[in-house]
């Protein structure tokens, strides 16, 4: 496949020098996401073109998969296997799922417990006579927008509160926090980039230096157990104004920093040979009046507004200064992306040996393969389930991509 390739020669001139790339070509392959959005972010470039899409294949459930015309490789794609740049990170279920970024957000975030299938795992939280009296919130840990949070006056309430067959992360409210200046409960709504670069060792991390404050509509008190109270999800308004801003926010980036330096030195976030790879995510923090500020979660693919469908208040600057760090063209820049780091990984694994030959048969054997199914292998499509398999290997000749790509004769700057 394209990420076990080594990277094709450049076409050079005469005299040996790289040609320039004339055109871009991006394709919406409907995987969802924010691959139509970041193909139209990349069409408002003059060297951008769209290129067409086509059925890919079906699975056994009857969802429909597409793949640009010829199952070509374009310089973007929202289906990774036909893209130079993966749209999504190997390994996000790390960052994802709320009971594995608990080891790599240690010492960031609140102290949590584990609920699975009706049991306590490991340590459960203390008794109700020797906590504060602060309310507890109980949430699906593979689930996000607030959708499956609830809310409790007492650890011993929690049980009660969830389903006998998932698993839940339960934490009670921070101590003392920062509220709003009329007494509404907040969080800050924390924006992050991590790109992934071609060798598949090295990582850039950046964030964004303005982001959102989600605030509760009522007043805040530790006996109000309402969601509308206690669970702020909406974006209500820019954090650029909010006084605190200025200190909470290099607190915010320190965090994210140790969090993927974590994630990448520790093998979670594994890198793709030969491809670049990103992902505009979200991370929620709230500030006590101490200032410390404490990390609950990321979001994958949060929430995004453009110009055209909220002309008030988008993202548009995030998401081209994104693009512009991801795939940078003449006159665009990074804008408010604030650059945090540089980490190293572990160098990707081998590609899996070829499938063998049987003597007898003489048809290609690979023993590691699952029942018969026309859905490529994991990594081929979207990795956006946690990496999870999506059936067996499909066959060499299935997967064979060409490139598109048009170069102009002038040699590149």
């Amino acid at each position: 496949t394209w990420e076990t390739q080594a990277t094709p020669k450049a076409p050079a001139d005469e005299q040996g020098q790289a040609l320039k790339q004339r055109f871009y070509y991006c394709t919406n392959c409907k995987v969802g996401g924010h691959g139509q959005r970041f193909c139209e972010y990349f069409l408002e470039r003059p060297d951008w073109r769209v290129y067409p899409q086509q059925r890919w294949f079906e699975d056994d459930k009857g969802n429909e998969f597409h793949c640009p015309l010829g199952r070509k490789l374009v310089d973007f794609a929202d289906e990774s296997h036909f893209s130079r740049i993966a749209m999504y990170l190997r390994g996000r279920a790390w960052l994802e799922e709320k009971t594995k970024v608990l080891s790599l957000g240690e010492g960031l975030m609140p102290e949590t417990f584990i609920i699975e299938k009706g049991e306590w795992k490991g340590a459960s939280p203390p008794g109700d006579d020797a906590v504060d009296p602060l309310p507890w919130f109980v949430k699906e840990a593979d689930r996000n927008w607030g959708t499956s949070v609830h809310v409790c006056a007492k650890p011993s309430e929690c049980m009660s509160l969830v389903k006998p067959d998932a698993t839940y992360v339960v934490q009670q409210h921070v101590r003392n926090p920062l509220l709003m200046d009329d007494g509404r409960k907040c969080h800050i709504k924390f924006y992050i980039l991590l790109l992934g670069l071609e060798d598949g060792v090295r990582w850039h991390l950046y964030t964004f230096k303005d982001g959102y404050l989600s605030i509760s509509p009522n007043p805040w008190t530790p006996e109000d157990l309402t969601k509308e109270t206690q669970v702020t999800i909406i974006r209500s308004e820019r954090i650029a104004g909010w006084k605190p801003w200025s200190q909470a926010y290099p607190k915010c980036k320190a965090a994210v920093g140790k969090v993927m330096e974590r994630a990448v030195t520790e093998g979670k976030l594994e890198g793709r040979l030969n491809k670049k790879q990103f992902e505009i995510l979200s991370a929620d923090f709230m500030v006590d009046t101490n200032g410390d500020v404490w990390l609950f979660e990321f979001n994958m693919s949060p929430v995004l507004k453009d110009p055209w469908d909220s002309p008030k208040v988008h993202d548009a600057d995030m998401i081209r200064g994104a693009l512009a760090i991801v795939m940078p063209g003449e006159g665009y820049g990074p804008g408010n992306w604030d650059f945090v780091g540089e980490y190293h990984g572990q160098p990707p694994k081998p590609a899996a040996p070829p499938a063998q030959v049987d003597s007898n048969s003489e048809t290609a054997v690979d023993e590691t393969a699952k029942p018969a199914s026309n859905a490529p292998q994991e990594g081929e499509m979207q990795d956006a389930q946690g990496d999870q398999a999506q059936g067996a290997p499909v066959q060499p000749k299935e997967m064979e991509t060409t490139s598109v790509v048009e170069f102009s004769t002038a040699a590149a700057a």
